[in-house]
């Protein structure tokens, strides 16, 4: 299955829902809710940060005249191209 910015949209909206419906006397759920919120939240921005960086090499290549030809062939996966 293919991860797409949709599901990592989702995921993110989930964790929030999720951290919202603990009780926030539970300390020991909080910390925990927390602590996993955080970690996702590093790796959505670690794979926006790696989309933004594929997509500024487009957009560079482009800029310089780089011939893309089929440019959908020639774009990253993470950006619907590829194979």
């Amino acid at each position: 299955m293919a991860n797409t910015f949709d599901q990592l949209n989702d995921a993110l909206f989930a964790q929030m829902d999720k951290l919202q419906s603990i009780d926030p006397s539970n300390k020991d759920a909080m910390e925990q809710c927390i602590e996993q919120s955080r970690t996702v939240c590093q790796l959505a921005s670690n794979i926006i940060g790696n989309a933004n960086a594929a997509s500024n090499m487009v957009k560079t290549y482009e800029s310089v005249g780089v011939d893309m030809g089929n440019i959908a062939s020639r774009m990253p996966r993470m950006l619907g191209g590829g194979q």
